[in-house]
């Protein structure tokens, strides 16, 4: 045996000894190589000496350690029985509600804090920076039209083909239509926009906040007096909250115009015959439901975005661990806020 042998490399020479014949009395290991050894390593060493191994070449540097070991009264360490496999469950079922409760309180905690941050904006409108809003709606907003435009038109024409596929079945093609227009403006429409903004906008939130903290920007905010969440959380959240809301509203146009497309397709309806049908069946309370949701998204959204981002330890895995956290997270509160929203309005009759 050569080289190092210390606490860090143990495993690495446990390791190498397993391909070694059996321990006996015959059994001889030459330690002569050895260049560093600490205490956890003479243990080692010692223990293979009780089982048998002769040690050769053994430094006088490490004998002192050795006679050391010899002169202590060593006690093996309890036999700790293996715990049981529900135990280790009960166990894991209990730290995930640890911390589900921690991460529901730091979001509210959160939540609150850019709250109260948005609230001082709008009293003291001179700390808001345009440039930056500017910068994040065209990034969020134009940018993002052609996807989602083309997201909610498959959608709407997905709905229409499996529509069709059942309502025939009763002699109700016809209404399709109704199936169409109601679910693309009440749900469909700002909820697959929610979920590409969150998977798009908000990822590159986490990351480009998470990439200042890894080279210390967030901090040098701080050390020239000057608040991380005025000048990072505040102009994104605005940003998203008011594009958001536009963005649903093209999602609906789009989703209805693919609608118009699967029923000329399908029911044979031309778009003037189409449009016409429209007004019958759907209402304006149907678009308003849509676009009352589209800021609440929105806020929760570049909210839990922002905070991934300021937890960003250094690295470059930090960085992406957060980000992967932000994207589900923020989709899987969407869809708990849409389930909610749809109990609401029914118990409004809206």
């Amino acid at each position: 045996m050569s080289g190092s042998l210390v606490i860090a490399t143990l495993t690495t020479a446990r390791n190498s000894l397993k391909s070694w014949p059996q321990h006996g009395t015959d059994s001889t290991l030459d330690v002569s190589g050895i260049t560093q050894l600490d205490t956890p390593g003479a243990l080692f060493l010692s223990a293979l000496r009780h089982l048998g191994v002769a040690l050769t070449g053994v430094r006088s540097e490490h004998q002192t350690l050795f006679d050391l070991i010899d002169s202590l009264e060593l006690k093996p360490l309890p036999a700790v029985a293996p715990v049981p496999r529900w135990r280790q469950m009960v166990t894991a079922l209990g730290k995930s509600a640890h911390d589900a409760r921690h991460e529901v309180l730091s979001l509210i905690t959160f939540i609150g804090r850019v709250a109260s941050w948005m609230v001082d904006a709008a009293l003291h409108p001179s700390t808001l920076r345009p440039s930056s809003i500017s910068r994040h709606v065209r990034e969020t907003g134009m940018q993002a039209l052609p996807i989602i435009g083309l997201m909610a038109v498959m959608i709407a024409i997905v709905i229409g083909y499996q529509g069709v596929a059942q309502l025939r079945q009763y002699g109700g093609e016809d209404l399709t239509i109704n199936l169409v227009a109601v679910s693309v403006l009440r749900e469909m429409g700002v909820l697959i926009t929610s979920i590409m903004v969150a998977g798009r906008s908000g990822s590159a939130y986490t990351a480009e906040i998470g990439v200042m903290k890894t080279r210390d920007e967030v901090d040098a905010l701080t050390v020239m007096g000057l608040e991380p969440m005025q000048m990072l959380v505040v102009p994104r959240v605005i940003a998203l909250v008011l594009t958001l809301p536009v963005l649903s509203f093209f999602a609906d146009i789009m989703g209805l115009i693919g609608g118009a497309a699967i029923s000329q397709v399908l029911l044979h309806l031309s778009p003037t015959q189409y449009l016409s049908r429209l007004p019958q069946v759907v209402s304006l309370s149907d678009l308003m439901v849509g676009l009352f949701k589209a800021p609440v998204f929105a806020f929760c959204i570049a909210a839990i975005a922002c905070m991934h981002g300021l937890r960003v330890t250094g690295s470059a895995e930090s960085v992406g661990r957060e980000t992967t956290r932000s994207v589900v997270k923020s989709i899987f509160l969407v869809l708990v806020l849409d389930a909610l929203f749809s109990i609401l309005f029914e118990k409004l009759k809206v």
